[in-house]
């Protein structure tokens, strides 16, 4: 009898702890691989660090990116950050991209900071140099949120406009709902700051607060047990 309490344990143990554990897991190995094949960097640099973009004009082997801000009238609504530093709404303005002379993709609107913290264009918009070691290629990304500061994670849209060496621009649109489908894409979004909350491949799990109770006692504790007197029970099942 007291051998089908422990297995009975065990098995309720392992069934509790294992989609968190999978989940984690999963993220963990998603991450690895795309941070193993790809190598990723902001193109703005200011005093010598790179950093958020920051400039209308950017010059990237050979290529011009201009970005125009189309004024639209309207005053974005304050932000947490706008109230904590004490500062006027931002415009909201639409805004073109240029690349040598010739403008790509739609105007999409952003909210445009006062604030000293930051950039002009912070968690709206970045202009990135993505290497792919696997293929031994090169390109650049501009990552744009679609979505306003208040929408909801999971109403949460970007645009990926990706430009070749050979100036060929290609757009994907990205939405929270869909990002299983593009992993890169999740992992240009958090590089860019444009998430505005760090988002995983697949789940959040691994981008919350830790606690004493999670992960900590549940799932890895709960699921180190649930394993240990799954061993146990089956030694005593063949030794009868």
């Amino acid at each position: 009898m007291k051998k089908h309490i422990q297995l009975g344990l065990a098995l309720l143990l392992l069934v509790v702890s294992w989609p968190p554990l999978f989940d984690m897991l999963r993220e963990t190995w998603m991450d690895g691989r795309i941070t193993g094949r790809y190598e990723i960097e902001h193109t703005f640099e200011r005093d010598g660090f790179k950093t958020t973009v920051d400039t209308q004009e950017l010059t990237i082997n050979g290529l011009q990116i201009t970005i125009e801000e189309i004024p639209t009238g309207q005053k974005a609504p304050l932000t947490f950050w706008d109230e904590e530093e004490g500062v006027p709404p931002g415009d909201i303005v639409r805004i073109q991209y240029y690349l040598n002379g010739k403008a790509i993709s739609e105007a999409d609107p952003i909210w445009l900071s006062n604030r000293d913290r930051g950039s002009r264009y912070y968690s709206w918009l970045d202009v990135l140099s993505v290497y792919d070691k696997e293929t031994d290629e090169k390109y650049i990304y501009i990552v744009q949120r679609l979505t306003d500061d208040d929408a909801n994670m999971a109403e949460r849209a970007w645009k990926l406009i990706r430009i070749s060496p050979e100036g060929e621009v290609s757009e994907e649109t990205v939405s929270y709902a869909d990002r299983s489908q593009h992993p890169l894409a999740v992992r240009l979004i958090n590089y860019s700051g444009t998430s505005l909350m760090s988002m995983g491949y697949h789940s959040d799990i691994l981008h919350g607060y830790p606690s004493l109770f999670f992960p900590l006692l549940y799932p890895f504790l709960t699921g180190v047990i649930g394993l240990i007197f799954l061993v146990v029970a089956i030694r005593k099942a063949i030794k009868g």
